[in-house]
């Protein structure tokens, strides 16, 4: 079997599997506020204005997104991933401004089957790395004053989200023992597929070597400074 061909069975061995069914059933979960982090520099993640979370396409009535007054949603799920599993719920749409930023088109496109051979332990990296487009708009869209109360959202709130909550939070300033214990916080909802923390260590790595969050963000990511500093100043309590 030839080099090109033996990359092909191995994009088709790492497809993308969903398990939808399971998915339906934490509609709403894996919420939380990213407010109240203590950073390295003496401050404060404000309360009350970002928040993350697994898919809504069902909202109880008692779930506390209804208390938060939030004024955008961001979806991150992929467009495929929207159709089996639905848009959010209407009690949501209804009262913000919604943002699908389809991440994850790529992985269902036949012409991408390369994408997948990417190497093990890295996984949460290739969420970065090959969605570069997407991440710009992200957090371009983070810098917009009036976007907050803000909720993003995957479908289980846990990897691509993950890793967009890691970079927020490093790019605020707080300690990396605490991005860890966030992104591990979702092994609640799924505990019997557990995340750990050594699936953060290449980001991390990838983050350093290109000179810390800042310099990732603008050199890698896309994202203007002045848009990093209006984060900052919108999610960073004085």
């Amino acid at each position: 079997m030839s080099e090109n061909q033996n990359r092909k069975a191995s994009a088709r061995e790492k497809k993308v599997i969903i398990d939808f069914d399971m998915l339906r059933k934490v509609s709403a979960r894996n919420f939380r506020d990213l407010g109240g982090h203590p950073t390295r520099e003496g401050r404060q993640v404000k309360s009350g204005l970002i928040y993350r979370s697994s898919h809504l396409a069902q909202v109880p009535d008692e779930h506390p997104l209804h208390e938060v007054g939030l004024r955008t949603l961001v979806t991150l799920q992929s467009r495929v991933e929207v159709t089996h599993l639905g848009p959010p719920d209407d009690s949501v749409l209804k009262t913000v401004r919604w943002e699908h930023i389809p991440m994850g088109d790529v992985w269902f496109e036949k012409r991408n089957e390369d994408l997948f051979t990417r190497e093990e332990g890295k996984e949460h990296l290739f969420l970065i790395m090959t969605l570069v487009t997407d991440w710009r708009r992200f957090y371009r869209l983070l810098a917009e004053p009036d976007v907050y109360p803000l909720l993003f959202h995957c479908s289980a709130g846990r990897d691509r989200t993950g890793v967009g909550a890691a970079m927020l939070l490093d790019l605020l300033g707080v300690d990396r023992d605490r991005i860890v214990e966030d992104f591990l916080e979702s092994n609640l909802v799924f505990p019997a597929v557990p995340l750990k923390p050594k699936q953060l260590v290449p980001v991390f790595e990838a983050i350093d070597e290109a000179g810390g969050i800042r310099a990732f963000l603008r050199d890698v990511i896309g994202v203007d400074e002045k848009h990093l500093d209006e984060i900052r100043d919108r999610l960073l309590e004085s």
